[in-house]
């Protein structure tokens, strides 16, 4: 055998070794992959139903445009869920136009977001007529901010929140209708949602809070019947802290984990933290889906809520109007209403 056939042997066995060994990085990588549950991310966009709504709402948008950044190097999808009063803002520059197209090619889910009459932060839409809705706005403490802000606006009926939402996707089906409180604040258009007030795991209809980690588990898709529609939901549990959620998550080798964070600076820092984590144990985003990918590729049994569990009404704390004074508002102190 003469020195170039060694030679050439040598180095097809060294090739064979780094072949070997990358696929065995791989292999180790895929199974890590198949050890850990489906999981899904959404963010809130939220309303800002006063005369401050521009300028929190450009500055969400920054935050919002760094958090889908990273998710897209990470290959992990992410359901957006925007407040109608998000959709003339993104539509009305090429730039942000472009970004909402950019964002439905790499795989995220348009969806929508709403706040109910009995949200501290109503959106201005509602099932209620424009006087039952400010009849409870007055009941919850709806204008405790006029002094910092300005007044709310009433904007319409669900239908109106629905065709708004529909300017950025009209195949829109998904989000969070913060129906906990009464299922009259789904549209008949949003199917898929992940504000029940109910946790998917164990018995079924049981309420849990947002904020508690395990309220992120999904064993099964609740599902039922309110105006005529067939409703399906998923819970998620309210990213406050990264630790928690992962080790929950590090718990769970089937079913689905949801989270969820807000496009605001406070929570902007979690988020990253929690989507690095998900990048160290599934590096290509394979178990990362969005809410309607986990619905419709049924990625989870199903589980009946009862008629008395859909239709219950579950009354938001009343209380006497407050006025604030200009030195307590809160965002606003030294800063310039754009």
């Amino acid at each position: 055998m003469n020195i170039k056939t060694k030679a050439h042997q040598a180095l097809l066995a060294f090739f064979v070794f780094l072949t070997g060994a990358s696929y065995c990085g791989a292999t180790e990588h895929q199974e890590e992959s198949n050890n850990i549950p489906w999981y899904f991310i959404a963010i809130h966009s939220e309303p800002y139903n006063h005369e401050w709504n521009h300028y929190f709402t450009e500055r969400a948008y920054g935050n919002l445009t760094k958090m889908i950044a990273q998710a897209d190097a990470y290959h992990i999808k992410l359901t957006l869920m925007f407040a109608p009063a998000w959709v003339d803002f993104l539509l009305s520059d090429k730039e942000r136009v472009a970004a909402v197209e950019r964002w439905k090619k790499n795989g995220h889910e348009i969806a929508g977001h709403h706040h109910s009459v009995w949200h501290g932060n109503w959106d201005g839409y509602s099932s209620l007529s424009r006087q039952e809705a400010e009849a409870w706005r007055v009941k919850v403490g709806g204008h405790d901010y006029e002094s910092c802000y300005g007044s709310e606006s009433y904007y319409g009926t669900l239908t109106d929140f629905t065709t708004k939402l529909q300017r950025l996707d009209p195949a829109v089906k998904s989000g969070c209708m913060n129906d906990e409180i009464s299922r009259s604040a789904l549209p008949d258009a949003i199917i898929y949602n992940t504000c029940s007030g109910f946790a998917n795991y164990g018995e079924v209809g049981r309420v849990e809070i947002d904020p508690k980690p395990e309220k992120g588990k999904n064993e099964y898709v609740s599902v039922g019947t309110y105006n005529g529609i067939e409703r399906k939901w998923l819970a998620h549990h309210f990213l406050l802290e990264a630790n928690a959620a992962k080790k929950v998550f590090s718990t769970m080798h089937s079913g689905v984990y949801g989270t969820v964070n807000h496009s605001s600076p406070g929570e902007i820092q979690t988020f990253l933290e929690y989507l690095e984590f998900l990048h160290q144990v599934d590096p290509q985003g394979e178990k990362s889906r969005t809410i309607s990918e986990i619905i419709e590729q049924k990625l989870l049994p199903e589980k009946q809520l009862s008629t008395a569990q859909i239709n219950a009404f579950y009354p938001p704390p009343q209380r006497s109007p407050v006025t604030l004074a200009p030195e307590d508002c809160p965002h606003v102190k030294g800063q310039k209403k754009l």
